[in-house]
């Protein structure tokens, strides 16, 4: 997980601080370099290829980072809007072959004055879920794509569930779970 030092949050916190995303997704077709802007960008000697296109309508949503929860693993969620229907086909072919491999989203920030970039940081290493592809009316095109964190397996047992006597298969004698789904009620004296 990327670590910002107080330097990255003072200039952070400036009146002119812009941010991209770029990411590093793991395709059945090879490793691509994308980044939420338009145009070409190369960064650290790597060329980023951006995937917006405002002219043909191409636009990219990314989710806020989500922090992960007990039971939920931590995710990103990416949305491509405004697909043509070749690359829309392409994605419903390719779909079983995308899920499982890996993207890693890689946070940027730069002065949009000078447009030197100032901070470069990995920020959610992860998998790809299979795509979800959305039609509205007849020329409405999107596709969804998550991508996963790598420790989501960890917020559930495996070959088990979340209840006391699961549990107390697995640790004989843990009265951790003990009050898992059952309803309590306290007094209070």
């Amino acid at each position: 997980m990327a670590r910002f030092s107080q330097a990255d949050m003072d200039w952070l916190s400036g009146p002119h601080v812009s941010r991209a995303w770029f990411g590093v997704f793991d395709f059945p077709t090879g490793v691509q370099y994308l980044h939420n802007g338009v145009g070409r960008v190369t960064v650290e000697g790597q060329e980023y290829v951006g995937v917006t296109d405002p002219v043909a309508g191409v636009l990219v949503g990314i989710s806020a980072v989500e922090d992960p929860r007990f039971g939920q693993a931590a995710k990103v969620d990416i949305v491509l809007g405004g697909v043509n229907a070749e690359f829309f086909r392409s994605v419903k072919a390719h779909a079983r072959g995308i899920e499982g491999r890996s993207a890693t989203l890689r946070f940027a920030a730069f002065d949009p004055e000078t447009g030197q970039l100032k901070l470069f940081k990995n920020l959610f290493p992860g998998k790809m879920s299979a795509p979800t592809l959305h039609r509205q009316g007849v020329g409405t095109r999107y596709v969804g794509l998550t991508v996963e964190s790598f420790w989501e397996a960890q917020n559930f047992p495996f070959g088990g569930k979340w209840n006391y006597a699961d549990q107390l298969r697995r640790y004989p004698g843990d009265k951790g779970l003990q009050f898992v789904g059952v309803k309590v009620s306290e007094k209070w004296e």
